[in-house]
């Protein structure tokens, strides 16, 4: 389905950014380039985190996998434009999935792997999907067999394929097709109104807010969006044909597809991919594969750094943040490139000048690679200004608002494109992002991202209502009311607590509080690590829960 008129692209098409080729048809053009070059590595330790041994592809057994997989698929009467859901590990298998949906003409719809039933039903439902494609596990967590009650309780879902070994009783398995690849066929031509490259490749669930409850809105990517997106690192980062990039986030969201696995796709290049048990374990697969640049969460890439000195490995760091600008200062001795994702809108990388000092946001039209006047445009950034209240200032006097974007990277439509589910806008086609930002105390044309606008809470590519989370806490047994509380853990995230105020004449168990929690088959995202029993929740005049002040006043060390 068309995301993007003839029309509204060709400014984008102009300057090279945007073009007509499909992302699976790159694939093809690389594996007819070059097919015997190595083109996806499985972490040596796969078989340790999820089942199945490690592979290594080249161009041309990846695209005849990814052939094999798309033509069974249009076999089975899966439809152009018809939405599947997939929920895979960082594996080798993840990637040959994803572009045999887009070579099939369906429409890929990855899902975190924190998620479990009931967060995958209310996704699925909302995305109109068809079929669902899983793994059997991930360390421990079992995909499958998840998958599969979710499908038995959703008429919608046809199928469910299973990807790997072991699978539990009721997935289809994808892994016979690949031995049955010459018998099965080449996949059908998909027949495609205007450009091919602007019609939907992904769609994602989110959580949108305009001041009022969060609501469920769905977001549509081309196959443009993604190129302009993968622009940004590739640029930014100097990721040069045929690069070997090593990535520890799976192929979903807009970091493990747009930072990643769009990158590696333009240059031709080698992706060695994986879930590592430590930073040791990043530190050796670079090492064995000489990698030129790793993609870590901003948490791991000190330490990391620390470790290549210690194997005297030299590479680029894409180091990414989550949910605010870059904080951690880093040592000297490898280029560091800080990765800021806008809430699923769009992304942002810039190469730090010094290590230890970290990037700020910058506002306005936002070009790649930022040490040149030539590069093209990706993304704009705006500051939407929120009026102090009377009788309050803002931080410094500072300006401070909503982060708006707009331009080549950023999705505009929702899905179907015609019920208008999108995004939030303001003015000429400006996309609201929900992140709240302060303008910079050091440039006017920068900002500092310091938190999410309403009651919304971002981790990673998950979004949550935090009011949500409140309900479901308060409906636990003996609970009079609960409410959720995103703290900062030592490591420069986020974990999620939980306020309990008990029913009268009753002691808190918080172990049974959380037991009765997981067997409602919440995402592990959405499950407090900590409860706190109090006598009453803190509330402001209007009502709204003070969940900062509750945070840091009951994580403060006591004497």
């Amino acid at each position: 389905m068309i995301l993007v008129n003839d029309d509204a692209s060709r400014g984008h098409i102009e300057t090279g950014v945007w073009g007509r080729v499909t992302l699976d048809h790159i694939l093809r053009k690389a594996a007819q380039t070059d097919p015997g070059r190595v083109a996806v590595i499985d972490f040596v330790d796969r078989a340790n985190w999820t089942r199945g041994a490690a592979l290594a592809l080249d161009y041309g057994e990846l695209d005849r996998r990814v052939e094999a997989v798309a033509a069974f698929l249009a076999g089975l009467g899966l439809t152009p434009d018809t939405v599947v859901v997939t929920q895979m590990p960082p594996t080798t298998d993840a990637i040959i999935v994803f572009f045999a949906l887009l070579r099939a003409g369906l429409v890929a719809a990855p899902l975190p792997l924190a998620l479990r039933e009931a967060d995958i039903a209310e996704r699925i439902e909302a995305l109109g999907a068809k079929a669902i494609v899983t793994v059997a596990e991930t360390s421990g967590e079992c995909h499958g067999e998840q998958m599969r009650a979710v499908a038995a309780d959703l008429f919608q879902i046809r199928f469910v394929f299973g990807s790997g070994p072991d699978l539990p009783d009721g997935l289809i398995p994808l892994d016979r097709v690949y031995d049955e690849a010459d018998s099965i066929g080449r996949a059908p031509d998909i027949a495609r109104k205007g450009n091919p490259s602007n019609h939907a490749a992904t769609v994602s669930w989110i959580v949108e807010t305009d001041g009022g409850a969060p609501a469920a809105a769905i977001h549509a990517r081309s196959h443009n969006h993604w190129i302009a997106t993968g622009f940004m690192s590739l640029l930014e980062g100097r990721i040069e044909q045929g690069a070997t990039i090593l990535t520890t986030f799976a192929p979903s969201g807009l970091v493990g597809i747009g930072a990643a696995l769009i990158p590696w796709l333009l240059v031709g290049g080698t992706l060695v991919i994986g879930l590592p048990a430590s930073v040791e374990r990043i530190v050796e697969e670079a090492a064995l594969h000489e990698a030129s640049h790793i993609l870590v969460p901003e948490t791991f890439a000190r330490r990391l750094s620390e470790r290549m000195d210690a194997h005297r490995l030299s590479a680029t760091i894409l180091a990414v943040t989550a949910g605010r600008t870059p904080e951690l200062e880093m040592p000297h001795g490898h280029p560091i490139v800080d990765i800021m994702p806008l809430a699923e809108r769009g992304l942002i990388a810039r190469r730090r000048k010094d290590p230890a000092r970290p990037s700020h946001l910058p506002l306005g039209m936002i070009a790649a690679p930022s040490d040149v006047s030539t590069g093209p445009v990706l993304i704009e950034t705006k500051l939407s200004v929120t009026p102090a209240k009377p009788g309050t200032h803002q931080d410094g006097g500072l300006p401070q608002g909503e982060l708006l974007v707009r331009g080549a990277m950023v999705g505009e439509t929702g899905w179907p494109p015609r019920l208008e589910r999108g995004y939030r806008r303001e003015g000429d086609d400006w996309v609201a992002t929900g992140l709240s930002i302060r303008q910079s105390t050091y440039s006017a044309s920068e900002a500092e991202i310091i938190g999410r606008t309403g009651e919304t809470l971002g981790r990673g590519s998950i979004e949550m209502a935090l009011d949500e989370l409140d309900s479901v806490y308060s409906s636990a047994t003996g609970v009079l009311e609960a409410v959720a509380l995103p703290i900062e853990a030592e490591h420069g995230g986020v974990r999620m607590a939980a306020a309990v105020v008990p029913q009268p004449g009753i002691r808190l168990d918080t172990q049974a509080f959380i037991l009765e929690l997981e067997q409602l088959r919440l995402g592990l995202h959405r499950l407090p690590s900590e409860v706190f029993a109090v006598p009453s929740i803190a509330r402001a005049s209007s009502g709204r829960v003070m969940r900062a002040g509750m945070a840091s006043r009951l994580t403060r060390p006591r004497d």
